[in-house]
């Protein structure tokens, strides 16, 4: 026969500890299928990370509306739109390091043993 402890005090709250929130950069590093590829390259700071990731998708955008026919007005205005507002994510993404003072660095410097 198995008896168990006794508590006399019971906790109602929630004890389990919540997963951080996974970004899409997570994401992308979780598919690489050589994961030397992502230990092994130069520390860069996760928002100049997207801000290049938006930059790229912005850019993109702004072409293919380039090349969309002018019969296609709505779309290639949409497009226009969407890419330059993902371009002025990705320079206020640049300048957040810059503008905004004290925060964490996200790259640890460790000596070597």
């Amino acid at each position: 026969m198995n008896v168990s402890k006794i508590q006399s005090n019971q906790s109602f709250y929630n004890t389990q500890t919540s997963k951080p929130k996974r970004e899409f950069i997570d994401i992308i590093a979780d598919n690489v299928k050589n994961p030397r590829d992502v230990e092994d390259c130069v520390a860069v700071p996760r928002g100049i990370f997207k801000a290049y990731i938006y930059l790229m998708a912005g850019s993109g955008l702004l072409s293919i509306a380039n090349f969309l026919p002018q019969k296609l007005k709505g779309m290639k205005t949409s497009f226009n739109i969407l890419g330059c507002i993902l371009n002025i994510i990705s320079a206020v993404y640049f300048a957040k390091p810059f503008a905004v003072k004290g925060l964490s660095p996200t790259v640890k410097k460790e000596k070597p043993l």
